[in-house]
């Protein structure tokens, strides 16, 4: 029986070879390891100048971690191809000049935004993963359904304050980023399973909640591949702050 570390040097060679056949080669050093206490499934990171990608152990169990390390691979393609999606100097002074102007102080709002910046990145990551899926059949279509489906939370917090506000923001763009990626990807909505528990969560919500749920579901789904870091960066802005806006008055 191979041990951890063959199968994880196995499928680490397969997910380079299904990148650079489908174009998307890796070229600088990368290493990827297993963290057992990571509590989500993956990251990557650059260290000491190579590419590195950090798996949990329960990612290693799962069966999909050919899948996993090719979404990461494709972050590290759109580092190493200056995409302003993953311009970290980019991305910070935006964060911060949001955080900054609207006196942002709760670890909770910062939080969403930085779980809003990082749906945007998992999007142009994933226009990557996914043509590589679609020539490699990594990830096929009824496993990515039912991946995006558990996605979709149909149960906001029920509460005022304003810290389950945030969250239940939080919730939403979660639901906006998993229909998003289905449209852009072509995932069928079995039965419109995913469609309607985003639609019975904002049933439970208010009006401007329902009017940002279909904004950030059109941003997300809009979000051009050729993009200018200036654009980029205003887009990003507006987005950021339409989120605060919502924080404020819902």
């Amino acid at each position: 029986m191979p041990s951890e570390e063959d199968a994880l040097e196995k499928a680490t060679r397969n997910a380079l070879k299904m990148m650079k056949d489908a174009g998307f080669e890796i070229s600088n050093r990368l290493k990827v390891v297993v963290d057992p206490k990571l509590p989500f499934m993956g990251y990557s990171t650059k260290r000491s100048g190579s590419d590195l990608i950090v798996i949990s152990g329960m990612a290693l169990e799962s069966g999909m971690v050919e899948g996993l390390l090719i979404h990461e691979m494709s972050h590290i393609y759109r580092i190493n191809t200056n995409h302003p999606s993953h311009n970290n100097k980019l991305l910070d002074r935006v964060g911060h000049f949001v955080i900054n102007k609207n006196n942002l102080t709760k670890a909770y709002q910062i939080k969403i935004i930085q779980q809003a910046v990082n749906h945007v990145q998992d999007l142009y990551a994933d226009d990557v993963a996914f043509r590589v899926f679609s020539q490699s059949g990594a990830f096929p279509p009824d496993r990515a359904f039912s991946f995006f489906l558990d996605w979709i939370n149909d149960k906001p917090l029920d509460s005022k304050s304003a810290k389950a506000v945030w969250q239940n923001i939080g919730i939403m763009l979660d639901n906006c980023f998993a229909l998003s990626s289905m449209i852009r990807h072509n995932v069928p909505d079995i039965n419109s399973q995913a469609e309607n528990k985003a639609q019975k969560f904002l049933a439970q919500t208010n009006e401007r909640m329902k009017k940002g749920f279909l904004y950030f579901k059109d941003f997300m789904t809009s979000l051009k591949e050729n993009i200018t870091e200036k654009e980029f960066e205003r887009n990003l802005t507006g987005y950021l702050i339409r989120i605060v806006e919502i924080g404020k008055v819902c």
